[in-house]
């Protein structure tokens, strides 16, 4: 297959707000994408569970993120605690 013609644009962050916490996840760094991920996971389950509406979850992945500090070279542990506290707040989040 030949590719002819692909064309770049600035992402519209307007219309998808989750595009900025992964940009931020990026930007930060350490565990922070962990974060995201594992509340982004939770969020998207309980979407799919109709327990949230499709915009809480990046709302939820948002304020997970804010609650967390971020370890800035963590090591697996560290990784895999950041990824396991973010399922938990994510979980407090929706249940509130």
């Amino acid at each position: 297959a030949k590719l002819s013609k692909l064309e770049f644009a600035m992402p519209r962050y307007d219309d998808f707000p989750a595009l900025n916490l992964a940009r931020r996840a990026g930007e930060i760094g350490g565990t922070l994408p962990a974060v995201l991920n594992a509340a982004n996971e939770i969020a998207v389950s309980a979407f799919l569970e109709k327990r949230m509406s499709f915009p809480r979850i990046w709302q939820t992945v948002a304020q997970v993120m804010d609650r967390h500090r971020s370890v800035a070279q963590p090591d697996l542990d560290a990784i895999l605690a950041a990824d396991q506290w973010a399922r938990e707040e994510a979980r407090r989040v929706i249940a509130a």
